[in-house]
């Protein structure tokens, strides 16, 4: 699927020393900084070759330029080229291979006289993911994109700049986000303003939008999005920010695959009033040797009930497009401080009814409920290590969804340390007996096991097709299991605390998490 078509001839040049990107973007594009990092994107991932192509105008970008015209005749769309950087030396008649694909990227230099407007701006760009081994782009989909007359593939997320006229931070944002989300490049500007425009009619896409409008055309679109408005929410508990920081919840989008929208408020003397910004949030950095996810329990909440550690705290910073400064940029998880956040907006795998979030919540209660069930063992040892561990209250959750089919999958898929698999009938009787077919699996590790090796003792899964129920029932519990066992809800006894049956299980140590963590740049799989 191609937006554009291909007009002038391509233009081979070569990134080798001395070739400077500083003075080819100042010479052709005016020193735009956003385009000089997609240069420097290139650079990393060691680009050797860039072609450029003058294009014509098709689909969204015509369309673009129809509306900017009809804001002022005057307009010219003065010129279009396709930038993209390749891994090899090619030349005009070299053949080129998928797999040396970096990026893409679509400019546009738009005049308005009347505005005294002449710049240019990234259309759309999508590059690779950067090759830092903590790199973790899980929001990442698979976009086409054309290089003369051939159509190439490359894994990334989508990059768009505003022009304030047609399309703001909110707009850009949303396709970036949805066109991962939907692993489709297709969604157009003019769609989504005419989306807001039907919920507002005196809706005026230079005006930005609310977090309202952001939430309404993204259900519209039909994305499955959970919205948390700070600003409303705290009229009736002033303590959500500290009960749910956006952190938990932009972390739960990202790590879903799915990724999340963050808006907040501008700050400092010059900043104007009731001003603020919308950017796309679609990974994060993973450091295995983070001090504060041990330390800081350790030091500064000792003595408190830690009931787990989340696996966000390993989490460094998050990966972020910012369409004022360029694409792939690193926010570090506690730079926005809390206040300046006002909206929230998860996205949900499609056909999932709750968030991560919460699960991860109400798996560390059935952990604790199902632990007196699983005693200390000298013949499975990680049994007596995990109460061990609980005991100095170092126990890790993270939450993944998943599928029935994926679960199934990763249980077939995985052997513990010691090699051994999961016998195919006990994978058999799980199919047979499970009707869900959607959950968040939280996946319980420890230190040592988690962040270095990538390994889990078990997991939690809870059925994702229903709101989690915030009491121990089993409405929500699908199964648990274990190193040697697997785990199911029994009943409620005459106090209302659950209880538990138990069956075999072959794995009897630590296997490999699910997805995400052993994929850097790859969309889990669901």
């Amino acid at each position: 699927m191609s937006h554009l078509s291909a007009g002038d001839d391509l233009e081979f040049v070569s990134l080798a020393r001395p070739f400077s990107s500083f003075e080819f973007v100042e010479k052709h594009f005016f020193g735009s900084a956003p385009i000089r990092k997609l240069f420097s994107i290139a650079r990393c991932c060691e680009a050797e070759t860039l072609i450029c192509e003058t294009i014509l105008a098709a689909q969204g970008v015509a369309e673009e330029n129809e509306d900017l015209r009809a804001l002022d005749p005057a307009f010219v769309a003065k010129k279009l080229v396709r930038l993209s950087f390749w891994r090899s030396q090619v030349g005009p008649g070299d053949p080129l291979n998928e797999s040396d694909t970096i990026g893409y990227a679509i400019l546009k230099l738009d005049v308005i006289p009347s505005i005294n407007w002449d710049q240019w701006h990234v259309y759309e760009a999508v590059f690779c993911s950067y090759p830092h081994p903590h790199n973790y782009a899980n929001a990442a989909a698979r976009f086409p994109f054309r290089c003369g007359t051939e159509t190439f593939f490359v894994r990334g997320c989508l990059y768009a700049q505003q022009n304030t006229l047609t399309k703001t931070c909110a707009q850009v944002a949303i396709r970036s986000i949805t066109s991962t989300y939907f692993s489709a490049n297709d969604l157009s500007y003019r769609k989504i303003n005419a989306t807001a425009r039907s919920q507002d009619p005196g809706f005026d896409p230079s005006k930005g939008m609310t977090n309202g409008e952001i939430t309404d055309v993204l259900q519209a679109l039909g994305v499955n999005v959970l919205t948390l408005d700070y600003g409303q929410l705290e009229t009736s508990d002033p303590d959500i920010r500290e009960v749910l920081p956006y952190q938990k919840v932009v972390y739960s989008g990202v790590e879903s695959g799915c990724g999340a929208l963050v808006a907040f408020k501008l700050s400092g003397p010059t900043a104007p009033p009731d001003v603020g910004h919308v950017i796309p949030f679609f990974g994060h950095t993973f450091n295995e040797d983070s001090w504060a996810a041990t330390g800081g329990p350790a030091y500064f909440q000792f003595g408190e009930h830690i009931r787990y550690i989340s696996s966000r705290a390993w989490l460094s910073s998050f990966l972020v497009h910012d369409d004022n400064f360029g694409a792939n940029l690193c926010i570090p998880q506690n730079f926005l401080k809390k206040d300046h956040v006002n909206c929230v907006f998860e996205l949900l795998p499609v056909g999932w009814a709750c968030s991560g979030t919460e699960a991860e919540v109400a798996a560390s209660d059935y952990f604790y409920s199902i632990l007196p069930n699983l005693p200390p063992s000298n013949d499975v040892p990680w049994l007596r290590r995990l109460w061990e561990y609980v005991a100095d209250q170092r126990l890790i959750l993270r939450h993944v969804p998943i599928t029935k089919k994926g679960y199934l999958e990763h249980l077939r898929a995985i052997e513990d340390w010691e090699y051994r698999k999961e016998s195919g009938s006990t994978i058999d009787e799980f199919d047979t007996s499970v009707s869900s077919e959607k959950f968040w699996m939280v996946e319980v590790s420890v230190p040592e096991v988690f962040p270095t090796n990538k390994r889990k003792l078990g997991e939690i899964l809870l059925d994702a097709s229903m709101p989690i129920s915030l009491e121990t029932d089993g409405s929500s519990f699908v199964l648990a299991r274990f190193p040697g066992a697997y785990v199911f809800f029994d009943s409620l006894d005459a106090q209302g605390d659950p209880t538990f049956a138990l069956s075999p299980s072959d794995l009897r140590s630590h296997v490999p998490l699910f997805s995400t963590l052993l994929s850097p740049g790859g969309r889990p799989s669901l």
